[in-house]
């Protein structure tokens, strides 16, 4: 989250799946998980996603809010807007606007495993300008009765520097209560070796799953100086 990306672009993270299906998640600025999972919500609905950041940094404390909806019709694909605020504590925060999608072509219930291609932008709102853009394939497979694994792999380009970069990720769910989940991840561009960055995470599902819980710990792998610290919840909302 060197770029700030890791807030809370959803609850639902790493890869994190709802009971209902999964909530965005990406390499755009938003939540704890930069991972994509190919899995959809359920058809006809939409679920809203909080959350809240403190990043600890030796050069000035970061926080940062999020909001989410993401939505789906009867196809194959479904859409994610987000708003957020981010900033150094005691400034003014600017804020953004995330736009994602996801299509699936495999279905991780119906063909085994899920695959499909997952795309975004992230436009600064108080600067008035585009900023990062992907394109990534998203892998989800399940690995015995209580972990999912999931992977990416795609390309980033950053407006203002004009640079291109390839980007990756592997995660990993594993429920081993009824209602608790760990969250584990790694991400990462081909700019760095040094960008590396690993996420855990702890999920609460409630009500039949309808709501979710997760608090979240982030950090680059490589340097460990800033520690990211993430709360966030997830919820169905809309039935239609």
């Amino acid at each position: 989250m060197q770029r700030y990306g890791g807030w809370m672009a959803a609850a639902a993270g790493l890869g994190g799946a709802l009971a209902s299906g999964a909530a965005v998640s990406g390499p755009l600025p938003g939540d704890a998980y930069e991972i994509t999972e190919a899995e959809l919500i359920d058809r006809r609905s939409g679920t809203v996603d909080f959350w809240h950041q403190e990043v600890d940094r030796s050069e000035g404390d970061r926080v940062g809010t999020f909001g989410a909806l993401t939505t789906r019709g009867t196809g194959d694909w479904q859409t994610t807007v987000g708003l957020g605020t981010q900033g150094t504590e005691g400034a003014d925060a600017n804020a953004f606007l995330d736009v994602e999608g996801l299509w699936l072509w495999r279905d991780r219930h119906r063909d085994g495993y899920g695959l499909g291609l997952a795309a975004g932008l992230d436009y600064d709102i108080s600067d008035d300008r585009r900023r990062d853009h992907f394109l990534l394939v998203p892998l989800t497979v399940d690995w015995g009765q209580r972990t999912t694994v999931h992977a990416n792999l795609g390309v980033s380009h950053n407006r203002q520097d004009d640079d291109t970069d390839g980007i990756w990720g592997l995660g990993l769910d594993w429920r081993f209560t009824e209602r608790w989940d760990v969250i584990l991840q790694a991400t990462g561009d081909t700019d760095s070796d040094e960008d590396a960055r690993g996420a855990f995470g702890l999920r609460r599902s409630m009500l039949d799953d309808l709501v979710q819980l997760d608090l979240a710990y982030g950090r680059v792998m490589s340097s460990g100086e800033d520690d990211e610290f993430y709360l966030g919840v997830s919820f169905d909302a809309v039935r239609f």
